[in-house]
């Protein structure tokens, strides 16, 4: 999923804020380039019901501020047979769209109350 932003402030002190909210909502930020207004963090571990999901974001600060999110879904698969292949984890590589959409709600929350408005739509 990704999210845009308007913003009104030097690109910098942008990324600046927004690395620190992302530091307080539990997220380690991986690479911080603030001379390229870009950084990433890494994956998030979280729970959805008894399922492990880890969640990362990669944010650009251009003309307007970019969102980016990445996801894995661990799945338990099982089995007969083989003991050692009885418990078994799938990686999904693409996060249902229920969960991308919690996770962005609670930054969009963040963002607007750094005053960084939403883009609904293409201009």
């Amino acid at each position: 999923m990704v999210k845009h932003y308007n913003y009104d402030k030097p690109p910098r002190v942008a990324l600046d804020s927004i690395k620190e909210m992302l530091q307080n909502e539990g997220f380690k930020i991986a690479e911080y380039a603030p001379e390229d207004g870009f950084m990433y963090t890494d994956y998030r571990i979280a729970y959805w019901g008894k399922n492990q999901y880890q969640f990362a974001l990669i944010i650009q600060v251009k003309d307007k501020i970019t969102f980016t999110g990445m996801g894995k879904l661990d799945l338990p698969t099982s089995g007969l047979g083989d003991p050692n292949k009885i418990m078994k984890t799938q990686v999904m590589e693409r996060l249902p769209y229920r969960l991308q959409r919690n996770e962005f709600a609670a930054i969009n929350r963040k963002m607007d109350s750094l005053g960084y408005q939403e883009l609904n739509h293409w201009p």
